[in-house]
């Protein structure tokens, strides 16, 4: 039987979201087995690969079988769906947020950095924003609208209404580019001011000491740059670019490709 396009966009998901399942779970698995990542860094860390792995995971198990199979039962239901992936992005994103103000106070205020992120207040942050990120979740996108998918189109979509459109644009796009905005700012902050401390530390330190010190801070530069990038970039193609695009391959890559693709990128 020969595939038709929208069955033929679920093939193309499928190894991104399996990806994606098997790196964030990854993730996951290997920070809650080493000692050396029981602090704040490592269960924030963990909290954001789990929000990424269960994304990834409904993406592959109920998303890519409903979009090749056309299951009529699937799509039923897929609102269900849709709320799921719509709160692991909210919780994910939230908790990137959490992560740069964690490196932010680390580097700013060390002092206090000990008292604010102890391991008993890091996990009272992580229960508090997986409680909020739930009950916005529910409000916004199971009572008030929800994010359904169309056999039509082969896409998600919230329900067409004025408050659910305010809801998409408001409370989605312009909410999540300003958290991403944050981020950025927070995380070029905190690279200057270790630059800075460690040129005042250079004079007493040898040089490959130095020189292990520049890399770190590249490598930290280089994951910065990176996961703001790929953030952004998806909020814009998700939200802005299908208005603008006719072809349905061209949609698909920069809604349903981009949205999986991110979590996977970020595990």
């Amino acid at each position: 039987m020969l595939l038709n396009d929208i069955q033929l966009t679920g093939l193309v998901l499928f190894p991104v979201a399996f990806l994606g399942t098997f790196f964030n779970w990854t993730a996951v698995f290997v920070i809650y087995k080493l000692p050396s990542f029981r602090h704040a860094f490592g269960y924030l860390s963990s909290s954001q690969a789990f929000a990424d792995a269960i994304h990834s995971t409904v993406f592959m198990l109920y998303f890519c079988p409903m979009v090749i199979t056309g299951s009529e039962f699937l799509t039923e239901y897929s609102e269900h769906c849709g709320f799921i992936l719509l709160f692991s992005y909210e919780l994910s994103v939230q908790t990137h947020l959490i992560i740069s103000m964690n490196r932010f106070f680390a580097a700013w205020a060390p002092y206090k950095y000990k008292i604010m992120f102890s391991d008993r207040n890091t996990k009272i942050i992580i229960f508090l924003i997986f409680i909020l990120t739930l009950g916005f979740s529910l409000t916004f996108y199971e009572v008030f609208c929800s994010l359904e998918y169309s056999q039509k189109t082969g896409f998600f979509f919230f329900t067409d209404t004025p408050l659910c459109n305010a809801i998409g644009w408001y409370a989605d796009f312009c909410k999540y580019l300003t958290i991403i905005i944050i981020i950025v700012i927070l995380d070029i902050s905190t690279i200057w001011k270790v630059r800075s401390i460690n040129k005042k530390v250079r004079t007493s330190v040898d040089l490959q000491t130095t020189h292990r010190m520049s890399a770190k801070e590249i490598n930290f530069l280089k994951q910065t740059i990176f996961q703001g990038f790929i953030f952004a970039p998806e909020l814009v193609s998700y939200f802005i670019l299908p208005a603008h695009l006719s072809n349905k391959w061209a949609i698909f890559f920069s809604t349903s490709f981009a949205w999986v693709t991110v979590h996977a990128l970020d595990g």
